[in-house]
């Protein structure tokens, strides 16, 4: 061995075997902590000036005679592990590996670079979606993208150009046959696609005549697709009572969403646009090649393949934003709308659909039943858990899980995403950072018992009664004065009526040991009506889950630094993405979903992205956050007729 030399210390050098040989013209650097083990026969490592294993890495060579021979320099990758193995086996690096590290990553960097100096692009289209113009001569736009809601957006035009003149012509566009609708598509690192909502003329102090325009996101779409009770029969004739259906949470919306549409297009349940066209007959409107709206397509083994909750939905005209909403939050799926447009990839397999069609899908982004990171730090890294229910089926628990496998997709120069299972994107603040102001805000849970009730369980005032009026009526013919039942009943009924079986408490384990000796003990959740119901166990989940700790925090960073925003391999993620927070008060990582994106730009700002984390029901008091999620609870079983 010639000029070997361990840079720095704590480095662990192992040769075992037959004459092993590590040879270098100048030096052989393994910096510690790595560890270097040569075994077997004859091992020869050899490098013409320098053989690099950088910190961290574990370099294994076994086998006989293997050999690592480089020109210049041969370098194990931090955190990598290189393993030689079998007979012979034979590394020869011809290149300077090192310098073609340097220089990939130097390449990425610029070509990141230059896709933030990208303005977006923005296309105005019509009703029949063919593209009317091109933006860029707006004074000001921001659209907003929310998770599983509706995003504003809202553009400035001077009136006089000739986007302003086009939307402000309406009545010129209904004759042309342009429709009354106007799209929007903004493209920039993800889409944002809308229909217009309003606009209005304004004119401005400084003289400048202004058309101010608004737009609405197309989740906006499913808040006009209600979910009859039956959707295979007209409106007149609906039975059962409510639409019902049960399966793997997504495959459920998928189906619920899509009869809806279908009866859109159903020419025997809503009269087509053109009924003398034979075509919308003969199909029975399943031919989703005309659909403006369709349903991305997945098979119920799929579904229930991919590890999300099973759901039961119920309907008696609800809107499906209404009718999905609570169902999506608590199972944290994300409901993701694209426009399919020219020069986009089929949005599946073999789809043939028409250019401006919105394509819905249903997406499990957060990863929290299958294992996901819920947080860690910066010493240790994410720590995977897995959210299951408690064994009273009425509380939740994180369970650790330790087969937390580094995506190998990360290791790719040109690969730009985040996994569910082990979020990439995570923010440092500090004097250097890109971070340029956050706030983070901690609510923890309040009180670990939660009471329902108000109204006895069924039967329990019937039974007291009907035991009151057969004594009485007994009674009342022993001492011959005839039946008294009736009279004593309705003299004892205010004393007795819902005091027995009326209140239903329940009290966590996991709050009680954890939150501690001094704490804030009983919550009443208002809306269960009678206890011991099934009305009431899911009155009871909704006050845990009022009261349970919320976490929220808002992040302004300088265009998504040092990561990129968007989808589709566009960017390092987009919304309801997992993204972590590191204070610079300490090391821990928060982690939270993504839950809204604002993109703005004007004359003299560039384009800049403000990302909004974690829950915004925060800012709620309990019975505010409860109140929504009950409403709809109490609204299905009266629709089911178990209430």
């Amino acid at each position: 061995m010639s000029d070997v030399t361990l840079t720095p210390p704590s480095g662990v050098l192992t040769l075992t075997g037959g004459d092993p040989i590590i040879s270098g013209a100048t030096t052989v650097v393994v910096p510690g902590p790595a560890v270097v083990v040569v075994s077997a026969s004859e091992p020869i490592i050899t490098g013409a000036m320098t053989v690099i294993t950088p910190a961290a890495a574990l370099l294994t060579v076994t086998g006989s005679a293997p050999i690592i021979t480089g020109v210049v320099k041969t370098v194990s990758p931090a955190k990598a592990s290189l393993t030689l193995t079998g007979g012979a086996p034979n590394v020869t690096i011809s290149r300077v590996t090192c310098d073609v590290i340097v220089a990939a990553v130097e390449k990425q960097k610029l070509v990141e670079e230059r896709i933030r100096r990208e303005q977006p692009v923005g296309r105005i289209w019509d009703a029949e979606w063919n593209c009317q113009h091109v933006m860029g001569s707006e004074y000001s736009a921001k659209f907003s993208w929310i998770s599983n809601d509706t995003g504003p957006g809202q553009t400035e035009f001077p009136f006089e150009s000739p986007i302003a003149q086009w939307i402000y012509d309406y009545q010129g566009r209904i004759d042309r046959g342009e429709g009354r609708t106007v799209g929007i598509t903004i493209d920039y690192g993800a889409r944002w696609s809308g229909i217009l909502d309003k606009f209005s003329v304004e004119q401005r102090e400084d003289g400048d005549r202004v058309l101010v325009v608004d737009w609405v996101h197309d989740y906006e779409q499913l808040k006009w697709y209600y979910c009859v009770p039956n959707p295979f029969l007209p409106d007149a004739f609906q039975a059962p009572r409510a639409w019902i259906a049960a399966g793997p949470c997504t495959w459920v919306l998928r189906l619920t969403l899509f009869l809806a549409i279908w009866r859109e297009h159903n020419p025997f349940l809503t009269w087509p646009d053109d009924p003398l066209d034979f075509r919308n007959w003969a199909t029975m409107g399943l031919d989703i090649s005309n659909w403006h709206t369709v349903v991305k397509p997945e098979s119920f083994l799929d579904a229930m393949a991919s590890g999300v909750v099973w759901s039961v939905v119920s309907s008696r005209w609800e809107s499906f934003h209404d009718m999905a909403h609570y169902m999506l939050e608590d199972s944290e799926l994300s409901v993701v709308c694209r426009r399919y447009l020219p020069g986009d990839p089929d949005p599946w397999p073999g789809a043939n659909l028409r250019y401006g069609t919105l394509v819905i899908d249903f997406a499990d982004k957060s990863g929290i039943q299958i294992g996901t990171s819920n947080g860690g730090n910066v010493f240790d890294g994410l720590v995977r858990t897995v959210n299951e229910f408690a064994d009273d089926f009425l509380d939740s628990t994180s369970e650790l899980i330790s087969d937390a496998v580094t995506p190998t997709e990360y290791f790719s120069v040109n690969k730009r995403y985040t996994d569910r299972v082990k979020p990439y994107v995570i923010f440092y603040e500090g004097d250097t950072s890109a971070v340029q102001t956050s706030s983070w805000i901690y609510s923890p849970t309040k009180g670990v018992q939660i009471s329902v009730g108000g109204h006895s369980a069924p039967g329990t005032n019937e039974v007291i009664s009907a035991s009151i009026q057969a004594l009485g009526d007994v009674l009342g013919n022993l001492v011959q004065i005839g039946s008294l039942g009736g009279t004593i009943d309705t003299l004892l009924a205010p004393l007795y009526e819902d005091t027995i079986l009326a209140w239903q408490s329940y009290k966590s384990n996991e709050r009680a040991n954890n939150t501690g000796w001094d704490r804030l003990f009983s919550y009443f959740q208002q809306g269960a009506g009678k206890a011991y119901t099934i009305s009431a166990l899911l009155v009871l989940r909704a006050g845990l889950w009022a009261t349970k700790t919320v976490v929220s925090w808002k992040v302004s960073v300088a265009d998504g630094r040092p990561y990129l925003v968007g989808d589709q391999g566009q960017g390092h993620f987009f919304l309801d993405d997992r993204v972590g927070l590191v204070l610079s008060a300490d090391n821990k990582i928060h982690m939270d979903r993504c839950r809204r994106l604002d993109l703005g730009w004007g004359p003299d700002s560039p384009p800049e992205w403000t990302i909004n984390i974690g829950d915004e029901r925060i800012w709620q008091d309990p019975a505010q956050r409860a109140l929504g999620r009950i409403e709809r609870l109490i609204a299905g079983l009266h629709n089911l007729g178990v209430w």
